[in-house]
C-alpha cells in the first residue's frame, strides 16, 4: 500500500464532489428588507418569501413564528397563514411596544415547523408616532421547534446554492498555499546544495501544479462573484491582489525560460521563487484585512468560519481540502517524473 495516499485523495475529492453537491440546504427567508419592516402599530403583517420550504396548509397549527427580541423575551404571531409551499403569513400585535427598551439591535423573526426545521432572519422595528411607546414589552414564553437534525448545510441569504462552490474555490486557494511552500523549500534546498539539478526540478513541479491551482481558484471565485456580486469581476481588492500574486508567479516561469544554462537557471529561478513567496503572503492575506473588501474574513466582512461554517459543512469541506492538497502532490510528482524522463532523453542525444 505505497500509493495509499493516492487512493485517500481520490476518495476524499469524490466524497467532497457528492456529498457538496447533493446534501440539501436548510429552509431560509428570502424576502428583501422593505418586507421584512414592521410598525409598532397595533396590528402588522408579514409576508414571508422562503427558500427550499415545504409548508402544507394541513400544517398550520404545527408552526410556530415570532418576533425574538432577546434571550428572554419574544413576541408570538396571533395569526400564522399558509399563502403557499414557499410563502407565509404572519400578523403581530405591537401595540405599546417600546422599541427603545430593545437592547438587540437586530431582533429576529423565527419560524419552527417539523417539516422545515428552524428559520430566522433579521426583521426591522420602526416606532410608529401614532401608538403609545410606555407599555412594556409583551412577553412571548410559548415552546418552540429545535433546530431539524436532518444532515444539511445551512442557507445564506443571497449565496443560496452557489454556497457549495465553498468545496472547491476556498480548497484551491488551501492547496495551492500548500504547494507553493513545498516548492519554495525545494528552492532554499537547491541554494544550499547547487551540484544537483534534482531539486530544482522538484521546486518547478510543485510551482506549476500550484499556479495551476491559483487560476482554478481565480476562475470558481469569478463565477462565485457573478452570482453573489453580480460581476465576474468587481475589482475587489483580494480580486486585484490575487491576479497580481500570479503574475509574479507567473513571470517565474517566463524567468526560467531566458537561461540556457541549468546551473545558472536553477540558482536565479530559486532565489525568485523565495521572493515571489515572501509578496504572497502580504497580498493573499495581510493587504485585504487591512481595507474594506466584500470577501470573507477581511475588514468589516467576518470569515466564513466565525459564523456559518457549521459541522455539517466542515464534514464536507475539510476533507475536500485535504482531497485537493494530497492530489496536487500526486500531479507535482507526475510532473517530476515527466521532467526527469525529459532530461535523461535529451542526455541520450
Amino acid at each position: 500500500m505505497k500509493h495509499w495516499w493516492k487512493i485517500l485523495a481520490a476518495f476524499l475529492i469524490l466524497y467532497s464532489l457528492v456529498a457538496g453537491m447533493l446534501i440539501p440546504l436548510r429552509s431560509g427567508i428570502v424576502s428583501d428588507k422593505s418586507a421584512m419592516t414592521l410598525k409598532t402599530a397595533a396590528n402588522q403583517a408579514l409576508k414571508l418569501q422562503f427558500y427550499n420550504a415545504r409548508f402544507k396548509a394541513e400544517e398550520a397549527d404545527q408552526i410556530i413564528a415570532r418576533i425574538r427580541i432577546d434571550s428572554q423575551k419574544a413576541i408570538c404571531a396571533d395569526a400564522i397563514k399558509i399563502n403557499s409551499a414557499k410563502e407565509l403569513g404572519l400578523e403581530f400585535n405591537l401595540a405599546g411596544l417600546d422599541i427603545k427598551n430593545i437592547q438587540s439591535p437586530f431582533p429576529f423573526v423565527e419560524i419552527g415547523s417539523k417539516e422545515n426545521g428552524y428559520v430566522f432572519s433579521s426583521v426591522y422595528l420602526i416606532a410608529d408616532s401614532s401608538s403609545s411607546s410606555d407599555k412594556p414589552l409583551k412577553n412571548c414564553a410559548a415552546d418552540f421547534i429545535a433546530p431539524t437534525k436532518k444532515v444539511s448545510f445551512p442557507f445564506l441569504n443571497i449565496l443560496e446554492e452557489s454556497m457549495r462552490n465553498l468545496f472547491f474555490h476556498v480548497p484551491m486557494w488551501f492547496g495551492m498555499m500548500f504547494l507553493l511552500l513545498l516548492s519554495v523549500i525545494f528552492s532554499i534546498k537547491q541554494l544550499g546544495k547547487a551540484d544537483s539539478l534534482k531539486n530544482d526540478t522538484k521546486a518547478k513541479s510543485f510551482a506549476m501544479v500550484g499556479v495551476l491551482y491559483g487560476v482554478l481558484g481565480v476562475v470558481t471565485g469569478a463565477l462565485w462573484a457573478k452570482h453573489t456580486w453580480g460581476a465576474y469581476w468587481s475589482w475587489d481588492v483580494k480580486q486585484n491582489t490575487s491576479a497580481v500574486a500570479l503574475l509574479i508567479y507567473l513571470a517565474y516561469f517566463v524567468l526560467r525560460s531566458s537561461f540556457d544554462d541549468a546551473d545558472k537557471r536553477a540558482r536565479i529561478s530559486a532565489a525568485y521563487n523565495i521572493f515571489a513567496f515572501a509578496t504572497l503572503i502580504p497580498l493573499l492575506y495581510i493587504i485585504p484585512r487591512m481595507v474594506d473588501s466584500l470577501h470573507p474574513g477581511a475588514e468589516g466582512n467576518p470569515a466564513f468560519s466565525s459564523y456559518d461554517l457549521d459541522s455539517s459543512l466542515r464534514l464536507v469541506f475539510y476533507p475536500a481540502v485535504i482531497g485537493w492538497i494530497l492530489f496536487g502532490i500526486w500531479m507535482a510528482n507526475l510532473a517530476i517524473r515527466v521532467e526527469n524522463i525529459w532530461v535523461r532523453k535529451m542526455e541520450t542525444l
